[in-house]
């Protein structure tokens, strides 16, 4: 399909109103775009906030690998509930004290990712040239590989941040989880 201008123009003419349209096509998607990565901001801020250690109600499910079925749930305070292992009497879950931080390698390497996606949104929005089309290209493209990265993190694997931790050394504290022995743990 074809469209012609009436009455007919310069060829010179057309090819420079075809650019101006262009232009203002780019100019448009580029300032949608905007709109666009501040929601994307939005919600990658919600995610980094449920991350961070002051938020007491982050229950997060434990599951494995080769099943997605749920295996367990354990809590911020560390409240462990497991189906194969039933719970002391009068309780409902497996209290553990931690008595210094326990860090995830996963997780940081989490909320490096999400915080660098964050910094990525900054610089396309604030410090760049948002309305530069091949600088906000490479900016994406950099959110993307970021953002992919951080998606195989939380999917886990062996090929990732922390992805074997059972063979890796502790290196912490051998003190760091002061659980108290139940009286008779085989009842």
């Amino acid at each position: 399909m074809s469209a012609q201008i009436w009455p007919p123009i310069p060829h010179e003419q057309l090819i420079k109103e075809e650019e101006d349209s262009l232009a203002a096509e780019l100019e448009w998607l580029l300032e949608s775009l905007q709109e666009a990565l501040a929601s994307l901001k939005s919600g990658l801020e919600e995610c980094l906030a449920l991350l961070k250690p002051d938020e007491p109600g982050t229950t997060l499910a434990l599951s494995t690998h080769r099943s997605e079925t749920i295996k367990g749930f354990v809590t911020r305070d560390i409240q462990i509930r497991l189906s194969s292992l039933p719970p002391p009497r009068s309780q409902p879950s497996y209290p553990l004290r931690i008595t210094s931080p326990l860090p995830l390698p996963q997780l940081s390497a989490l909320t490096t990712l999400i915080n660098q996606s964050l910094d990525i949104i900054d610089i396309s929005a604030w410090t760049g040239d948002p309305q530069n089309g091949s600088f906000i290209s490479g900016q994406l493209r950099l959110l993307s590989d970021t953002i992919t990265e951080a998606k195989a993190i939380m999917t886990g694997g062996e090929d990732v941040v922390g992805g074997k931790w059972w063979e890796d050394d502790f290196n912490g504290d051998e003190t760091v989880c002061q659980t108290p022995l139940l009286a008779r743990p085989s009842t």
